[in-house]
């Protein structure tokens, strides 16, 4: 073989990739002929019939065959001379052969870990590390690094090209996993301890959203058990971004974990919800000081007696003082079970008192003038009733029928149900993202989800563009869980190229909140583009960018302010395309186009962003400046700015390179 070969073992790692591929077949026969009507009873046969269906649902995915990553261990010290040094095969599913010897190792396996974190300057016990590149099913390459060579040690501390390419990839309009390109500090993320509420504070294209994923993917593969028993959650912003993330998950092997939004959460649903709040309510609705007052009146209406009760039992009358039934009010209040188990308590309170008084047990039952009385001063209270009251008392708008119900009152009421009622159900663990935009009564009825305060809540407060969403990480921990929680820092960029990030960093200063700034690790692309043209002529303009990009990026999004959605769609109709409002499966002739809150967690390889200022002005004080930070990092390959007026003060004076057009 020639010494100029680039990959002298390509063949080899080929039959490899044969071998491993058979023994994928070869499994997925062993469990098609598993018999589960030999199992020894009824309960053993459903276990046998679930294992089996979900295994083989594993082998038969894409890629569960294939590997993407070698490693080789260093020899121990004092090995005997002509000693071995391990090799495993890394990949998205284990695969092993007829004698039950692993041929390729589950990317979340603890002997993989070095794969994603080990560098020359500290390898880790690796003395060799191998990237491979399938094209199309085919390995086409592979890349070498030599962690036990001092003088590679700085290449081997970079990111390789084969990931580069990776993630600079195009998008297809649906998020990836990245199990081939997980970086070390994004690894270190993914592998943390469960038992924690572990917050991921990263800037655009860190991977915040695929590390929390991957993360549940892992729990779920070192935990499994455990979680299976109690469950999954993955709490996202909207339906659309869970539609775009909806495919992450099932690629990895999981299928079980429940994603929804905040709002799919809620119990009891209310009948309709065609109220919108404007900005200042929204802000009071879900504040820290409304869950105080929710959490006051859900005992509000409890009320001591203030007179004796005089109780006719068979030949004799028992009176009890007012003084005493206050007690067993007051013993039941103080209670920690919810408002409405805890009036459930003060039956066998009484009953303890009424058999010491008669000597009779269930003698409860009879007191037909007690228990009118206790009714009366702790009745039962509804949750939908209870957050109507409480609306009308704070000013907003008339309580009863003539309420419109909004998306912070479902919150309210889901609160108040489990202050009243308990939590309706929980999980074992619970992913957030985009975290910062929930308001302290959203982020609580998430918390409730998880009792133990297993969680893993990703976000960047530069993003954080509701009314009512977050400033601080602790203190939205404070309104999560009780539980320890910690803050974890992604700093990397992988999704942003360098160019485009530089410029929308000139925003974070007037954010106000304090964050570091993402460093991207891709040096490719140019700057955003910038197209100035009058008033009357700003949608066309915008559809002449759309099609120029689409031209090289097909998946192409559109972020302009909502009042202009009409106008653009009309625009890109007479170039034969349309506008829609979502982002999987769409027409060859169909563009995304977005406001900028609602772009949040998607991305694009072309993006055109209209009237940059009008979006930061729009949003106000900091908001604004958020607002189109959001906007513009969603770009994976370019970004064209389009506009009827000058660029945004708060871009600090930057104008492109070339000239504008």
């Amino acid at each position: 073989m020639s010494t100029s070969d680039p990959f002298p073992e390509l063949d080899l790692e080929r039959d490899r990739l044969r071998f491993s591929r058979a023994c994928r077949d070869a499994m997925i026969e062993r469990f098609s002929s598993v018999d589960p009507d030999a199992s020894a009873d009824a309960i053993t046969k459903e276990y046998v019939e679930v294992t089996v269906a979900e295994a083989l649902e594993d082998l038969q995915t894409p890629g569960a065959g294939d590997f993407f990553g070698r490693i080789t261990e260093e020899l121990p010290t004092g090995a005997p001379v002509g000693a071995t040094r391990d090799t495993y095969y890394i990949g998205r599913r284990h695969i092993e052969d007829d004698q039950h010897e692993p041929v390729v190792v589950d990317w979340r396996a603890p002997i993989a870990a070095p794969f994603y974190r080990a560098t020359g300057v500290d390898p880790l016990g690796l003395a060799h590390r191998r990237r491979f590149t399938l094209v199309e099913g085919e390995l086409a390459a592979y890349l070498d690094e030599h962690l036990d060579d001092p003088d590679a040690a700085e290449a081997a501390s970079g990111v390789p090209d084969p990931v580069l390419a990776e993630i600079g990839a195009a998008r297809t309009g649906a998020m990836r996993e990245i199990v081939a390109t997980i970086q070390a500090e994004q690894d270190v993320v993914i592998r943390a301890p469960i038992d924690q509420c572990l917050v991921v504070q990263g800037g655009p294209g860190t991977g915040k959203t695929a590390v929390g994923l991957h993360r549940a993917a892992y729990l779920l593969f070192e935990h499994r058990r455990r979680l299976v028993r109690d469950g999954v959650l993955v709490v996202g912003p909207n339906a659309v971004f869970l539609d775009y993330i909806g495919n992450v998950l099932p690629s990895l092997g999981e299928r079980s974990v429940q994603q929804r939004t905040v709002l799919d959460l809620c119990i009891p649903r209310l009948d309709t919800m065609d109220g919108v709040d404007p900005d200042d309510v929204r802000r009071a609705k879900g504040s820290p000081e409304m869950l105080a007052a929710l959490e006051a009146a859900v005992t509000r209406h409890v009320q001591l007696p203030t007179e004796p009760v005089r109780q006719p039992f068979g030949a004799r009358t028992l009176v009890f003082e007012a003084d005493e039934i206050g007690e067993w009010i007051t013993m039941a209040l103080n209670g920690n079970l919810p408002v409405n188990r805890r009036r459930e308590s003060l039956k066998p309170i009484i009953d303890r008192v009424l058999l010491q008084r008669t000597g009779k047990d269930g003698a409860y039952s009879k007191m037909d003038v007690l228990r009118p009385l206790l009714t009366k001063c702790w009745p039962a209270v509804q949750p939908v009733k209870l957050v109507d009251q409480l609306l009308a008392e704070h000013g907003f708008g008339p309580s009863g029928k003539k309420r419109r119900w909004t998306a912070a009152d479902q919150l309210l009421v889901d609160e108040a149900n489990t202050l009243l009622n308990g939590t309706p159900f929980t999980f074992g663990h619970v992913v957030v993202d985009e975290a910062q935009d929930h308001s302290a009564v959203a982020l609580r009825v998430i918390g409730r989800r998880s009792p133990t305060g297993s969680m893993t809540v990703l976000g960047d407060l530069a993003q954080s563009t509701t009314p009512a969403g977050q400033d601080d990480w602790d203190v939205a921990l404070g309104h999560l869980t009780r539980a320890a929680g910690s803050v974890a820092h992604l700093t990397i960029g992988y999704r942003v190229p360098g160019p485009i990030l530089d410029v929308a960093n000139r925003l974070l200063p007037h954010t106000g909140v304090s964050t570091v700034a993402s460093t991207s690790v891709r040096a490719d692309g140019g700057e955003p583009a910038v197209v100035r043209v009058d008033g009357d002529r700003l949608a066309a303009a915008v559809a002449t960018e759309v099609v120029s990009v689409r031209h090289r990026h097909h998946n192409t999004g559109i972020v302009a302010p909502d009042r202009l959605y009409d106008a653009i769609d009309e625009a890109l109709r007479a170039r034969g395309l349309r506008a829609c409002r979502r982002v999987q499966h769409l027409e060859r002739d169909e563009v995304p186009i977005f406001g900028a809150e609602a772009v949040k967690g998607l991305e694009f390889d072309g993006v055109v962003v209209v009237n940059p200022a009008e979006i930061v002005a729009d949003g106000g004080e900091h908001r604004g400046a958020r607002l189109l930070y959001v906007a513009m990092t969603r770009a994976v390959q370019v970004l064209h700015l389009v506009s009827d007026r000058d660029l945004p003060a708060e871009l600090g004076g930057w104008r492109p390179a070339a000239p504008m057009v």
